[in-house]
C-alpha cells in the first residue's frame, strides 16, 4: 500500500523551526528593557495599600513550664529522685500499682521535659552521660509499668 500526500502528517509531527533571531530583528533589547523598567517603576511609585496589622498572626512561643525553669542540674537531680522514689515504692509490697501510677506519670513528664536538653549539652560533659542514662532508665521503666510487667 502506497501512502501519498503525507506532507500534512509530517508538518504536524515536525513543524518548521522558527528562527527567533529573524523575528527579533529590528527590536532593540535596550529599548524594550527600558520600557519595562519604566512600567514597573510607575506601578511601584503609586500609593500602595498595606495590609492591616490585625491580619498578622502573633508569634507562638513555647514558654517553659515552672518545672523547666530551674538549672539543668536541679532538673536532672529531680528526675533521679523520682526514679529513686519509684524504685523504693516498687519494692515495697504496701504500695499498690494505683499508688505508684502518679509517680510514673510524673517520671514521664520529667523525661519529656529533659529530652531536648540532652542535645544541647556538649559531648564531654559528664552531666550528658548521667542525663542520657536517666532518660533511658525512665523510658524503660515507664514502658514496663504500662505494659503490666509488675502485675
Amino acid at each position: 500500500m502506497k501512502i501519498e500526500n503525507n506532507q500534512n502528517i509530517q508538518k504536524s509531527l515536525y513543524p518548521e523551526k522558527i528562527n527567533k533571531n529573524e523575528n527579533a530583528q529590528g527590536i532593540n533589547f535596550g529599548a524594550v528593557l527600558k520600557n519595562e523598567v519604566e512600567k514597573s517603576s510607575n506601578a511601584i511609585s503609586g500609593n500602595q495599600k498595606i495590609p492591616p496589622t490585625s491580619s498578622i498572626s502573633p508569634i507562638q512561643l513555647n514558654m517553659l513550664s515552672p518545672s523547666q525553669n530551674g538549672p539543668i542540674i536541679d532538673r536532672v537531680e529531680n528526675l533521679l529522685n523520682i526514679l529513686d522514689e519509684y524504685q523504693q515504692k516498687l519494692k515495697d509490697p504496701h504500695f499498690s500499682l494505683k499508688e505508684i501510677d502518679p509517680l510514673v506519670k510524673q517520671m514521664e513528664k520529667e523525661k519529656e521535659n529533659l529530652a531536648p536538653v540532652l542535645n544541647s549539652l556538649v559531648e564531654d560533659d559528664g552531666l550528658k552521660d548521667i542525663l542520657n542514662k536517666a532518660l533511658v532508665t525512665s523510658s524503660l521503666e515507664t514502658i514496663k509499668f504500662n505494659r503490666g510487667d509488675y502485675i
